[in-house]
């Protein structure tokens, strides 16, 4: 189903509550017109975005004594990748708790006035990174590799046949802060290999009937966002915003109909005293000189710069407050050309 964007705001995932009910409700007040499952960090440990996504090998894995990422078990590979290939993507109650609560509360009208529904998970680059065997990360072997992509791909697949249910057009967003990690010569799966992976785990949500957005806010990732062709790519505009339109990587992105998701709210505590006229107009100036900064304005999303999970509550309103203050200007621009003219010259 088409998607336009025209500054519509939304949240990356995560939200800094412990109630489902009180999560739902701040999505449903916060971001109605693109509303977005809740992820919950505080709630407990298996809502992290990792163990999210590991959610199903969790009795086989452990957090690892030494470094990040978990562990696979002694012995337990071969049960470990029996699951991953046999993966039907659900998410559960146990590790995904406001997915359910999401679910019910668009099915009873909670969400009138939106124009899509969102969805997320984490992308098969940052999960392999994570997960280890005998101290090497499953981006050490292109079989553990191909075990978590699959894995990926039946979670969005399942994601996407339960949340199109709406009638509404569908985003799904691949997280991948992982995709500016260097892939050392010695490491078995290429660069080549882990963007191909992406790139095919993106087409697959784009078959299943989404729009596929890949969210990565790591420094410079423009060129292998690229290469993987999403549909939306989000990214860390706060620190990233000139980079951006400087990259020819990014200009042929939006040159051939991309939507571009701009984090431009830094997640971080006492956003509310920034101004959000100065947030658009450095928008406005780096656009300009990019090119036409109104049709840039039409395919726009505004976003946090990252989840909001581990903040305070507090930083939802703030965080989202921000965010519709700066999408009311790019609307504003995306639907008149004389304000946008009015605006960009200072009259």
């Amino acid at each position: 189903m088409p998607f336009v964007a025209a500054g519509a705001v939304t949240g990356i995932g995560s939200l800094p509550l412990t109630s489902v009910t009180s999560a739902v409700r701040a999505v449903a007040e916060f971001s109605p017109e693109v509303p977005f499952w809740p992820q919950l960090p505080q709630l407990s440990q298996q809502e992290s975005i990792v163990s999210q996504g590991l959610g199903v090998v969790e009795n086989l894995i452990a957090p690892r004594n030494e470094g990040y990422g978990y562990e696979v078990k002694a012995g337990q590979l071969d049960s470990v990748l029996e699951i991953l290939h046999r993966s039907s993507g659900e998410l559960t109650p146990a590790n995904a708790a406001g997915f359910g609560a999401f679910e019910e509360a668009l099915s009873s009208g909670v969400f009138g006035s939106a124009i899509a529904v969102k969805g997320q998970i984490e992308g098969p680059i940052t999960l392999s990174a994570y997960l280890f065997h005998k101290g090497r990360h499953f981006l050490a072997d292109p079989a553990l590799f191909a075990a978590v992509a699959f894995h990926v791909s039946q979670i969005i697949g399942w994601q996407i046949d339960r949340l199109k249910l709406a009638g509404l057009p569908v985003l799904l967003f691949v997280d991948e802060p992982a995709l500016c990690l260097d892939a050392p010569a010695a490491i078995a799966v290429s660069e080549e290999q882990r963007l191909d992976a992406l790139a095919a785990t993106l087409e697959h949500a784009r078959v299943r009937g989404a729009h596929a957005g890949l969210h990565c806010c790591a420094a410079r990732p423009f060129e292998r966002m690229w290469r993987v062709q999403p549909d939306i790519i989000s990214f860390d505009a706060h620190e990233g915003l000139d980079s951006f339109f400087a990259d020819w990587h990014a200009l042929d992105f939006m040159q051939q109909g991309g939507t571009v998701a701009y984090g431009m709210v830094p997640t971080r505590p006492g956003v509310n005293a920034l101004d959000s006229a100065s947030i658009f107009l450095r928008w406005l100036k780096a656009a300009s000189l990019a090119g036409d900064p109104q049709k840039f304005a039409q395919r726009a999303m505004i976003t946090a710069t990252c989840g909001l999970g581990l903040l305070d509550t507090s930083a939802v309103a703030e965080s989202f407050g921000v965010a519709h203050s700066v999408s009311k200007l790019i609307r504003s621009l995306a639907g008149s050309p004389e304000l946008g003219e009015e605006i960009a010259f200072g009259n």
